[in-house]
Formats: structure tokens, C-alpha cells, sequence
């Protein structure tokens, strides 16, 4: 998804129409690799305002998959949210893009994947779930608790074996009161 701004800085248009569909097998963000389940949808606008910035404006939409939370089982995430920025050059003015976001380029074309890399920042879910009553992994023996009830909590006979021996002596702290 690489689109020239040629004619957008030889003022032979104002805007240049988005309208993408692209099959992408995946995208990268903070050492992360992710899988994508659909193809990455933008529909927006590249224009200049008046005082000769670049300005991106687009929609996105795509499905990632992403492990769970609890459970490492792979999750399909839908993705849907505003790019809303600058296309600027490294010595910009930071000040007169603090509402903004500011996306560098160093030439006259536009990596539109990369900046959809770059806002997955603030749009990935914090917690990803399988499902919101997902039973996740047993801390002892791993078993995925959604799939296989383990023996883990059959075979401890008390409280005391569970316990970290690092911190068995903790567990008299409160016992006097």
C-alpha cells in the first residue's frame, strides 16, 4: 500500500482518494509479528491544507490474530479505528502538531502499512480473551483448563503444599490474632 504524493506536492490535485483492499499475511508492531485473518480495509484522504501540510485522514479495518490472554489459544481481534495526522518530514515543528498525530516521511511516497504499524500502538486490545469465562492455564502443570480438568488440585492434600517454601513462613504471621 504505497502510495505516491508526486502530484499532491506539485499541486496538480488536492486530495488523493483512498479506497483499499489489500490481502496482507501479516504486520509487525514492538517485536510482535501478528497474523492477519482479512485483508486490511482503508478508505480515506491524503490533502494539503493551507498552510502546505499533508494531512491523512482514514478509516481501517482488518482482523489480527492474537494469542489469549489466559489460555495462549490463537483469537481472531477485529481492528477498527481512525488514523487521523501529518505526513511530515523529520525536522518538523512539533509544536504545531500536538493535536495530532505526526507520521515522518523522508520521500514522496507513503508506506500506508507502516503507519497502520505504527497506530496499532494505542488500538490493540491491553487483554485479548477467548472467551470472558476463558478458565486459562493451571499454573502446575499447564493444561489448557478449557479443554481438560487436570489433577493438580486432586493430589494436594492441603493448603500447605501449594505453598511457595520461599514464603511458608508468612502463613504464621497472622495466625495469633
Amino acid at each position: 500500500m504505497i502510495i505516491s504524493l508526486n502530484e499532491l506536492n506539485k499541486r496538480e490535485t488536492g486530495k488523493i482518494d483512498l479506497n483499499f483492499s489489500q490481502k496482507i499475511d501479516n504486520i509487525s508492531y514492538c517485536d510482535n509479528t501478528y497474523k492477519l485473518a482479512s485483508p486490511i480495509s482503508l478508505i480515506g484522504k491524503i490533502s494539503k491544507n493551507a498552510k502546505d501540510e499533508v494531512h491523512l485522514r482514514a478509516d481501517v479495518d482488518f482482523t489480527l490474530i492474537d494469542n489469549c490472554s489466559r489460555c495462549l489459544e490463537p483469537v481472531e481481534v477485529p481492528m477498527s479505528y481512525t488514523i487521523d495526522g501529518f505526513l511530515v518530514s523529520e525536522d518538523f515543528d512539533e509544536d504545531s502538531f500536538e493535536d495530532y498525530d505526526a507520521f515522518i516521511i523522508d520521500t514522496d511516497e507513503v508506506d500506508l502499512v507502516k503507519i497502520i504499524e505504527q497506530t496499532l500502538d494505542f488500538n490493540l486490545p491491553q487483554k485479548v480473551l477467548c472467551d470472558e469465562d476463558c478458565k486459562g492455564l493451571c499454573p502446575k502443570c499447564g493444561a489448557n483448563l478449557n479443554k481438560e480438568t487436570c489433577s493438580c488440585s486432586e493430589t494436594a492434600s492441603d493448603e500447605d503444599d501449594n505453598i511457595d517454601p520461599r514464603f511458608a513462613k508468612l502463613k504464621d504471621l497472622f495466625k495469633n490474632d
